[in-house]
């Protein structure tokens, strides 16, 4: 579900508007899944997490978008897609009984795209590049059979922000194999190049983890 979701395309001659505010957005399903190894210490993973995010509605105003103008008081209808792949590795520089700490890094493919269409007038506006990102890992055993999992992937600069932060419980059901639920939000943008794009999306989760 979109907290925000900010567009400006392009940066110069572009409207700026919200897909979340001047149209509605709801909540959508999604899928994440995780595949990895770990070899002493360290942790390999690979990640595909694709979303889509559809909304409605109509415009109080004229919106020039990707070189369309779309009128006012039209329906009007957009897709937002963010498709993130990445390559993600974790070192494990603090164990104990209870806690167990790690860092390192990622990278991530992003494939994004917004699409508009009216009755008159449809675009498309497509980016596809690479992001690193830091990465820190925490499970703390609070309860015998119960962690508390915190997973962050982060980086700032000049050109934009990326954050995807998680914060779940899991409990184990037998050896190797874990249930976890939680909360997780995926917040950033650009402003910097020739768009203008900022969103803050929350996610419910539920998921397996099975160890072997």
């Amino acid at each position: 579900m979109a907290g925000h979701n900010t567009v400006k395309i392009p940066l110069k001659g572009g409207t700026r508007f919200s897909l979340t505010d001047d149209l509605r957005s709801g909540a959508e399903p999604y899928l994440r899944v995780r595949v990895g190894r770990r070899v002493g210490r360290s942790d390999w993973s690979f990640l595909a997490a694709p979303l889509t995010l559809r909304s409605d509605g109509t415009f109080n105003r004229a919106v020039t978008f990707n070189g369309e103008v779309f009128a006012a008081g039209l329906p009007t209808k957009a897709v937002y897609r963010f498709n993130s792949y990445r390559v993600k590795y974790l070192y494990e520089f603090r164990h104990s009984e209870r806690l167990s700490l790690r860092w390192g890094g990622a990278l991530k493919l992003r494939h994004a795209g917004i699409t508009l269409k009216n009755s008159v007038t449809s675009s498309e506006s497509k980016n596809t590049g690479f992001v690193p990102l830091a990465a820190f890992s925490a499970q703390y055993a609070f309860s015998p059979g119960y962690l508390l999992d915190l997973d962050i992937e982060a980086l700032g600069a000049p050109q934009g922000r990326a954050e995807d932060v998680m914060l779940a419980v899991s409990r184990q059901l037998r050896p190797g194999m874990r249930l976890r639920a939680g909360y997780r939000f995926l917040e950033g943008g650009s402003g910097a190049g020739e768009v203008y794009t900022f969103a803050w999306l929350h996610y419910w989760l539920a998921g397996l983890t099975w160890e072997f």
